[in-house]
């Protein structure tokens, strides 16, 4: 990450003459002024809010880094759901899938979103949700006021 209190101990400025620095990136000198180092490779430094994402730079005010992608900040609340950007006030991240929030109650059932108020995850499957007391048997829902499970079946 480039920051400018480098700059202001790297570079003096006095009437006559500017002193420029180097600094060593990997095995490259190079200028902070103009340059940042990410990982080892220089890149040139560009925006307003310079950042590094693995070997590549960005201007963090108009995008960000999901797992070493650059994407372009999205939405209201951008987050990253793996290598992709997403606006986290209408979707949510499933196991590295995008899923629109739904519901009162918006949760992930593997890679599927689904509303918990009404519905449950039973062993990666998405089941009605009972009314008194919800639980699940393998991938089947049930209402355990009234049954059981028994070995991973229905008794």
């Amino acid at each position: 990450m480039w920051k400018s209190s480098l700059l202001a101990l790297c570079c003096l400025v006095t009437r006559t003459t500017t002193v420029m620095c180097q600094s060593t990136c990997g095995t490259s000198q190079y200028n902070p002024t103009f340059s940042m180092c990410c990982s080892g490779v220089v890149q040139p430094t560009s925006g307003l809010r310079p950042f590094c994402c693995g070997t590549k730079a960005y201007d963090a005010k108009y995008y960000m880094c999901c797992s070493g992608t650059i994407q372009p900040l999205s939405g209201f609340q951008p987050f990253c759901c793996g290598t992709k950007g997403y606006d986290a006030k209408y979707y949510m991240c499933c196991s590295g899938n995008i899923q629109p929030l739904s519901g009162f109650q918006p949760s992930c059932c593997g890679t599927n979103g689904y509303d918990a108020k009404f519905y449950m995850c039973c062993s990666g499957v998405i089941q009605p949700r009972s009314e008194l007391l919800p639980s699940c048997c393998g991938t089947i829902g049930y209402d355990a006021t009234f049954r059981k499970c028994c070995n991973g079946q229905l008794c």
